[in-house]
């Protein structure tokens, strides 16, 4: 660990956390001074899980190359493993699932009193809020901010008032962003169609990567003499088209099981999309349903899986796919924005059609009905695949190329 990546005092919840927008948090600013000339970069998610998660790589490499990397995120039982990590972690409350124009001015309020403290040389933000008010605050104080759009989701697949405030808003901020990073074509061309970001700050990357040595086919078991085993890895959404598959897999086990189907990941009750628990727990009623809760092992997850399902309406870079193809597993996703930029019909796995439980269960049913060369040949083209093109040192690589140009 370098010098850089341990502050002489820490700030605690009290200094820098509810209390950040009452009064002068003057060890910050003791701290600001302490690391002059140093090179400090934030991170900024609305969850320490997601952070640790999927942009782990990235911290450990920017440690390596001597940055001091800080991350600001909402409290929970990841933060503690990003300090583990060899980062700073510091509280971000926030209010995931609201749109209280109040408590959002707040959020903006501790991003600028964070980054007027420790003068970031860049500021990167993940998911949603931190990507908008984070970039107005960065902007605000001429600290370049550089956004990670996930996926336009919710708020382009949903009507309302509340998916049109998330349109305006990133149409408000995006403009004020050194660098925005999107995850496929279809995204780009929105973006820049819907003029929510300017051509030339928009750039293509391949999801957060996926590390190719921890998920690797060689870990996979030898198969199952039981039922074929299918997986749904992500959060518990509707909109990632868990009740269609629910209804799927309740289908094709209507005379006897055929298949299992595990759920696996977290109930996001913060979410206007969310899967409450009662729903889960009365879908384990049906023959072949399982309900994992969610994992840190998912190599281990992936493992014990003939396929992976995927029957979301829209998505950035799925996570669960890439994973899935660098297991050498086949898929079966649907034919929307994100998912058809890594799946092949055919090729790596099914494509269907989204919103649509016969043509769900007919792909499952071709899954299943598939001779097991066919299924291999399948996996094997998406290990391939993702070898090429979705590794996770191109991530790092980029972010470390964002820095490197800002010098």
């Amino acid at each position: 660990m370098t010098p850089l990546s341990k502050p002489a005092h820490r700030m605690s919840a009290r200094e820098v956390g509810t209390g950040l927008a009452h009064g002068p948090i003057p060890a910050a600013t003791q701290e600001a001074r302490h690391f002059a000339g140093a090179k400090t970069v934030t991170l900024s998610a609305n969850t320490s899980w997601y952070l640790f998660n999927f942009r782990r790589s990235t911290i450990t490499a920017l440690v390596a190359a001597g940055y001091r990397v800080v991350c600001l995120t909402p409290e929970d039982a990841y933060s503690e493993r990003l300090r583990e990590l060899g980062s700073d972690w510091y509280p971000l409350p926030m209010d995931n699932a609201g749109s209280n124009p109040f408590k959002d001015a707040m959020l903006v309020r501790r991003f600028w009193r964070y980054y007027r403290a420790l003068r970031p040389s860049a500021a990167f933000h993940f998911t949603v809020k931190n990507n908008v008010y984070g970039t107005w605050a960065a902007w605000s104080l001429g600290i370049p901010a550089v956004s990670n759009v996930s996926g336009l989701g919710t708020a382009f697949i949903r009507k309302g008032i509340v998916p049109a405030a998330a349109r305006m808003l990133y149409r408000l901020s995006q403009p004020l962003a050194y660098r925005v990073f999107c995850q496929n074509d279809e995204d780009h061309r929105t973006l820049v169609d819907r003029r929510v970001v300017p051509h030339g700050k928009l750039r293509l990357l391949p999801g957060s990567g996926v590390d190719l040595l921890r998920f690797h086919p060689s870990l996979r078991d030898a198969g199952s003499t039981g039922a074929f085993r299918f997986l749904y890895a992500g959060r518990m959404l509707t909109d990632k088209g868990l009740n269609e598959l629910v209804e799927a897999i309740t289908g094709i086990n209507s005379h006897g099981v055929r298949c299992t189907l595990s759920l696996c990941g977290f109930v996001s009750a913060g979410n206007v999309s969310a899967i409450s628990q009662s729903t889960i727990d009365r879908w384990t009623t049906r023959p072949g349903i399982l309900f994992l809760g969610p994992s840190d092992a998912m190599e281990t997850v992936y493992a014990r899986a003939d396929c992976v399902v995927l029957p979301s309406y829209r998505e950035g870079m799925p996570r669960s796919l890439l994973e899935a193809g660098a297991m050498g597993l086949p898929v079966v996703a649907t034919n929307v924005p994100g998912c058809r930029s890594i799946i092949s019909d055919g090729v790596n796995g099914l494509l269907c059609e989204a919103r649509d439980v016969p043509s769900l269960q007919e792909a499952l049913e071709r899954m299943l009905g598939m001779p097991v060369e066919d299924r291999a040949r399948m996996g094997n083209a998406g290990r391939a695949r993702v070898e090429a093109e979705f590794d996770e040192t191109l991530v790092v690589q980029a972010v470390l190329q964002v820095l490197e140009g800002l010098k």
